[in-house]
């Protein structure tokens, strides 16, 4: 018999269709991100709306997050299989609207749906992985996660563009009825039915309208090259950010666990620790493909893939380690961030005059660094949660990533045209941006160390039993 925590053990028994059930939802989020940017211009094309060209990617992303922050007040009140099931039914309804979308207002509908289903999804994810999974198996199933993060980057463009070159973009929607038949009948046989003795709470719609209010501003601030009303939008949502937690706090139904940024708690310096990674390396991964094409002469075809190298880096890394022990996990979040700034610094050497080959390793060391310990720090915030706080503590956790990475483009963007970029795309004004932007970056990894090292003294303080 193999092992509770070994790779074999993941594909026996329940654990099989456990799997892939996290797997699909996992997917099914990874999947709509990369595909649609890709059909986008088939799409226009077909239905018009040209002007709203940014809008379907912004809605989605406005309201996956909402989805993220809804997920575990859904299964609270619902429980486990009604709350999937209801999820990949928000899903569904929204890819079927797109795809019979006669124009783009139509669309643009459908979006709001899919991206409320798909953030649900990836929110219920995280859910199961706590309840279903042992503490012992939860880092290998990250490490599928990150497969599939990774397996989206390189096969989403690819779908998409197949579907946009046959002229049936819709086709990518219809595919949908298909996962939510599987996800349906998975959920129905293996997830357990709402227990019955569970108070249920009404939705916080005030608070999730503020959330998407806040990333909607984020979003925004990348609208525009005035650099005043960016400053204006970023530090509106960062405000936003903070009445929506204070709220939160006073709360009956709250979305997020108790004090979910306080630095005296593991839960809270995790959160933390994931909402920096992101927004550490989302400025510098956004601009790489542009910097590899117009300094290192790469073909277009062939520049997104230097940035996919960090999330290849990731998968790696999340393979690599998922059986380390409790003193190598604690080792390894603090190496995680250690590595981040060798990547950045190292990049900030090469990316101006190569070569080439050496800045792709930095990127691949930045995803190495993110990949040993995303894992161990995601099951750590779940080990850690408060008693009743089980299920927002594990729901939330993608919320508290994407609102790293949404923070990190709005930066990215502010800090590229305060180089210049703004003014054209010369290679003055490139190598400019390139240097704020890595300049910047450097500072919240540094953080991101600091805040790792307390976590792991967390850590070690709950564990030697002082708290």
């Amino acid at each position: 018999m193999p092992a509770a925590d070994s790779w074999r053990a993941l594909t026996q028994g329940d654990a099989l269709p456990r799997i892939i059930m996290v797997t699909f939802c996992i997917a099914v989020h990874a999947m709509d991100v990369f595909v649609t940017a890709t059909i986008l211009p088939t799409v226009v094309v077909d239905i018009g709306g040209a002007a709203y060209y940014a809008w379907p990617t912004a809605i989605y992303v406005v309201t996956a997050i909402m989805g993220t922050a809804s997920g575990g007040r859904l299964e609270a009140n619902l429980g486990m299989r009604r709350a999937l099931i209801t999820a990949a039914s928000i899903y569904l309804v929204g890819s079927l609207v797109c795809a019979i979308a006669p124009n783009m207002a139509v669309f643009l509908i459908g979006r709001v749906g899919q991206g409320l289903g798909g953030g649900l999804l990836a929110s219920l994810a995280y859910v199961m992985i706590r309840g279903l999974f042992t503490e012992q198996a939860r880092p290998r199933v990250f490490a599928l996660i990150s497969m599939m993060w990774g397996a989206a980057a390189m096969v989403g463009p690819l779908l998409g563009g197949l579907f946009a070159e046959l002229n049936f973009w819709r086709g990518v929607y219809w595919l949908t009825v298909p996962i939510f038949v599987v996800l349906t009948v998975l959920a129905w046989r293996n997830l357990p039915p709402r227990d019955v003795s569970r108070k249920t709470t009404r939705q916080p719609w005030s608070r999730l309208f503020l959330l998407g209010t806040t990333v909607m501003s984020v979003i925004l601030s990348g609208q525009t090259d005035a650099i005043t009303p960016r400053v204006v939008l970023i530090a509106c949502a960062v405000i936003g950010i903070a009445v929506m937690l204070w709220l939160d706090h006073r709360a009956a139904n709250p979305l997020f666990p108790t004090m979910p940024i306080s630095l005296r708690h593991p839960v809270g310096a995790g959160y933390l620790t994931l909402f920096i990674f992101s927004f550490s390396f989302t400025p510098i991964n956004i601009f790489l493909p542009l910097l590899a094409q117009r300094l290192h002469d790469v073909p277009p075809s062939l520049a997104g893939y230097v940035g996919a190298t960090m999330s290849f880096g990731w998968t790696v890394a999340a393979i690599l380690v998922p059986g380390a022990a409790p003193r190598m996990q604690r080792r390894l979040m603090v190496t995680g961030p250690a590595c981040l700034i060798a990547g950045i610094i190292g990049q900030t050497y090469v990316v101006v005059d190569g070569p080439i080959g050496v800045l792709i390793a930095f990127v691949f060391l930045m995803g190495l660094g993110v990949g040993q310990c995303h894992a161990h720090i995601s099951n750590r915030i779940m080990i850690s949660a408060r008693s009743g706080e089980e299920v927002l503590t594990a729901g939330t956790i993608p919320t508290m990533q994407s609102l790293g990475i949404a923070f990190g483009a709005a930066i990215g963007g502010l800090l590229a045209n305060a180089g210049g970029l703004s003014e054209g795309l010369t290679i003055g004004a490139i190598i400019s941006a390139s240097d704020w932007i890595y300049g910047f970056s450097i500072f919240p990894a540094v953080l991101l160390l600091l805040i790792a090292l307390r976590l792991v003294w967390l850590l070690r303080r709950m564990e030697v039993g002082l708290d």
